[in-house]
């Protein structure tokens, strides 16, 4: 009688440890790609930005027509200042990078306190992937899932010489990384 007891029992307690068990695994891969996702957002928003300031066109064109236009390069331009807020040219850690007072500080020096600028890790990830979250709701809502697949399609395909800071990087890229932004 107890066998049988036990024996029903396994499978209740087997679903339960699953459930318990895997879903971690579940957070940390979607995580993961909410990660790639927000940055290939950001390489995708930066190259078509860059693309279509030297050229006036729309290059990487996710299937947009001409009266819409003008509506896409707002929004791109709109989520490409939330993801580079702290890091783009106008931002504090550039001001601070780039203000000769501090020219007496070594490249090292500079580069590091003005690196210092920035959320914690943890919290710049969280806002990246909150922006792409809202990136990918708005063209959705604007232009519709067809769209949206598209650009998703193309964030693969997307380079740009910029990149979100996603990781605790050392010295050398640090330096690097300041020096691209705060151009």
């Amino acid at each position: 009688m107890k066998i049988i007891k036990l024996i029903s029992a396994a499978p209740m307690f087997l679903l339960t440890f699953i459930a318990v068990v895997a879903q971690p695994i579940t957070g940390t891969t979607e995580g993961a790609n909410s990660i790639e996702s927000a940055e290939g957002s950001f390489r995708y928003i930066a190259s078509t930005l860059e693309t279509f300031r030297e050229t006036g066109r729309l290059v990487n064109n996710p299937g947009i027509d001409g009266s819409d236009f003008e509506a896409f390069i707002d929004l791109l331009n709109f989520y490409y200042d939330r993801f580079s807020n702290e890091f783009n040219p106008a931002s504090a850690m550039c001001e601070f990078y780039r203000d000769p007072k501090n020219s007496r500080m070594t490249v090292k020096e500079r580069a590091g306190l003005s690196f210092s600028f920035l959320r914690g890790l943890e919290n710049r990830i969280e806002l990246y992937t909150a922006v792409d979250e809202e990136f990918q709701m708005e063209i959705a809502d604007e232009f519709g899932t067809f769209l949206l697949d598209n650009i998703n399609a193309l964030k693969a395909e997307s380079l740009s010489d910029l990149q979100l800071p996603l990781s605790q990087f050392d010295e050398k890229a640090s330096i690097a990384f300041v020096d691209s932004v705060c151009r």
